[in-house]
């Protein structure tokens, strides 16, 4: 469970097309710290077993949809304590950090907007907070996946790839990332011992994704961290540009609103249909 892009395309061409669901949405990194557990170093994917990522509620509309999830601190440091055969850590009360998203995907626009909130609703703190955006594109589908090329505009902090019919796809987040890289697919690997991306670009075509980077340093219980990624395509470099700079201008402008809808008593409600699959998950899992 989890988020992930399963396709794309822009004026009818494929942009992500059967790409692994892993490496389509929001990876996350930090060190989870308080009295009952010390310090734990947590890397997790857009995509996690339901134990691991419990799903409140969704609302999908023709232009704008929701999701909320709650990454289970209490689950997590279980798994852990059986992928490592250590003593268990058992916490006092259930433990949450709360994850919402919203995705603003109108129709006439050439590009997507997925906001993004964190907000630590724990005992715990998060250090060295870091959330990765990796899209594993396929560049005109499965006739060109694996043929693609890479680029990165620093001035527009905007990440892409291309092939040689000139058709591009990239994306760029409101924050400023601190850091960027290409390589190929099978090569890419965020780990406790590897958490900082690499500043280079994949010289050679082949099957490759895209990644950025944003550190955000601490984010204390009750507190949040929030930014937006605007996706496009576009018919050359100059066009995916101008599409992503029209996006984020769009994208600032409707934050306000995706504010309102967090705050909402509505949006943070579990829905009943979620319930029993979470708990079943995590009874399966014992």
């Amino acid at each position: 469970m989890g988020f992930s892009i399963k396709e794309l395309t822009y004026k009818g061409k494929y942009l992500i097309y059967l790409s692994e669901q892993e490496f389509t949405g929001p990876w996350f990194s930090f060190k989870l710290e308080g009295k009952e557990i010390g310090t734990i170093p947590v890397v997790l994917k857009n995509v996690e077993p339901t134990p691991i990522y419990n799903l409140i509620n969704t609302r999908k509309g023709t232009a704008i949809s929701r999701i909320t999830l709650d990454f289970n601190i209490t689950e997590y440091l279980r798994k852990l304590g059986e992928r490592s055969q250590a003593k268990p850590i058992i916490l006092k009360k259930k433990e949450f950090i709360r994850l919402y998203v919203d995705i603003f995907n109108p129709k006439m626009v050439p590009y997507i907007s997925v906001f993004f909130t964190i907000k630590n609703i724990s005992n715990f703190t998060m250090h060295d907070f870091s959330m990765y955006f990796i899209f594993d594109f396929d560049i005109n589908g499965l006739g060109g996946y694996d043929n693609d090329l890479s680029g990165y505009d620093k001035e527009n902090d905007i990440i892409y790839q291309y092939d040689n019919t000139g058709l591009h796809g990239g994306f760029s987040p409101i924050s400023r990332s601190t850091s960027y890289e290409t390589r190929l697919t099978k090569d890419f690997k965020i780990d406790k011992d590897n958490l900082s991306l690499s500043n280079n670009l994949q010289k050679e075509p082949g099957e490759i994704l895209s990644a950025l980077q944003i550190e955000f340093k601490t984010i204390e219980p009750s507190n949040s961290f929030q930014t937006a990624l605007v996706i496009s395509g576009g018919l050359n470099k100059e066009e995916l540009i101008q599409n992503i700079k029209v996006g984020k201008i769009k994208a600032m402008k409707n934050l306000s609103q995706v504010n309102r809808s967090i705050k909402s008593e509505q949006r943070n409600l579990q829905e009943k249909a979620f319930i029993k699959i979470n708990r079943q998950e995590a009874e399966d899992c014992n």
